[in-house]
């Protein structure tokens, strides 16, 4: 349970930490009513989608056991969930840091691509580990 108490801290952290970002930089913001890189969704299509996912999503941070897995489950999380107040309190979501070379994004938009990064990189970790002949 302690554990778990850490975890929420951190998706609370993360969560405010986008927000008053969003809020501090919000002159200077993009107003983005797309999904990721500006694809464009129908909003029914959207939140459908966005609960099953985060539903899956938390069902997986329910079942994972390994400590690396759970916080990159709430770095996805968190991203997700400070994106989706924005859609429901704005209508679309804050984007801010322009690299001139890339999309505008957000933290949140960060937080998910770590996340995702870190699965991926756990993955690929652990089936590299199992494939490793002992001896």
């Amino acid at each position: 349970m302690k554990n778990y108490l850490r975890f929420l801290f951190l998706f609370i952290f993360l969560v405010l930490i986008d927000q008053i970002f969003k809020f501090y930089f919000s002159a200077i913001s993009i107003c983005n009513k797309n999904i990721a890189w500006s694809i464009p969704i129908a909003s029914g299509v959207f939140y459908f989608l966005w609960l099953i996912i985060f539903f899956i999503l938390i069902y997986n941070f329910l079942k994972r056991k390994n400590y690396f897995e759970k916080i990159s489950l709430v770095l996805i999380l968190s991203g997700a969930f400070s994106n989706i107040i924005d859609r429901l309190l704005r209508g679309c979501v804050i984007d801010f840091i322009d690299l001139k070379f890339w999309p505008v994004f957000n933290l949140a938009d960060i937080y998910i691509t770590i996340g995702i990064a870190l699965l991926i990189f756990n993955l690929i970790k652990n089936k590299h580990r199992e494939a490793t002949p002992k001896f």
